[in-house]
């Protein structure tokens, strides 16, 4: 069985015994891992040809381009399958969707109303619609782009590739192909992708494994720190305190070379007699 061995960085809250407990001390480490490709899967999160924020959009862009792309064209000719979690509506145009898809995607879900708080009152109308925020006008403005849009062509699925539509498809998928090890990358770092139902965080209460590809990613930023993208980082520091394993592109592309130099080696192996 081929590997990916490569090192994966957390982030330690603990400190050692003879070091004073303060956040002063908090420090980054690595850990060797050998991860089966077989049980490992990359799961591109949210990775669209559109988003009415120009500035994060051209950050997307070039992040697909130039990370993303060359992550999954190592990750096939590794074994390592490849996932595309790209929301529900955008899923269902891809003909791949209907793998492992079952009655929680073919149906629409039974959703149960709440008996509080009123449904008014849930919905900001009637009298409390003085409650909601307002509309954003850029939002307003893209709306048919934004029914319209689709998984970004530079990491477009291809016929082998799986995409999903929910997390229950994920975890579908997940069990049935024995994948226990997930690569996430995708957008954005500090909402979709830890929250989504195909997200970090609910696959991390399931369980997996998780890694993210730290490069492969970027967050929806304020103005006060999209110039250094301060929330990204951050947004990568709370997974990492919630114990998820960061990488980078770079160090998963050598690992899926280094499989893939194995594989080559046992088959040109000599058979003993």
């Amino acid at each position: 069985m081929t590997t990916l061995d490569l090192p994966l960085r957390y982030y330690w809250l603990p400190t050692p015994a003879d070091i004073p407990g303060d956040e002063h001390n908090f420090a980054h480490h690595e850990k060797a891992f050998s991860i089966p490709t077989a049980q490992a899967a990359v799961v591109v999160v949210d990775a669209w040809d559109f988003h009415y924020l120009q500035s994060h959009f051209a950050r997307t862009s070039e992040i697909c381009r130039g990370k993303i792309a060359p992550v999954l064209a190592a990750a096939r000719r590794a074994g390592v399958t490849v996932v595309h979690a790209p929301g529900d509506d955008v899923a269902r145009r891809f003909p791949q969707w209907v793998r492992y898809a079952g009655e929680t995607e073919f149906s629409a879900p039974a959703r149960e109303e709440p008996d509080w708080p009123p449904r008014e009152f849930r919905r900001r109308e009637g009298r409390y619609a003085a409650l909601a925020q307002p509309d954003s006008p850029a939002i307003e403005a893209t709306h048919q782009q934004r029914a319209e849009r689709m998984i970004d062509a530079a990491v477009a699925p291809e016929p082998d590739d799986f995409v999903v539509a929910t997390g229950h498809q994920l975890h579908r998928l997940c069990r049935d192909r024995r994948i226990m090890y997930l690569f996430y990358c995708g957008f954005a770092t500090n909402m979709c992708v830890p929250n989504k139902p195909y997200g970090m965080k609910e696959f991390a209460s399931r369980g997996y494994h998780l890694t993210l590809l730290r490069d492969c990613t970027t967050a929806v930023e304020g103005h006060d720190t999209v110039d250094v993208q301060r929330g990204t980082q951050q947004a990568i520091r709370e997974l990492e305190f919630g114990g998820t394993f960061t990488t980078t592109s770079d160090v998963f592309i050598r690992a899926c070379r280094t499989a893939m130099a194995q594989e080559q080696a046992t088959v040109e192996a000599p058979v003993a007699v």
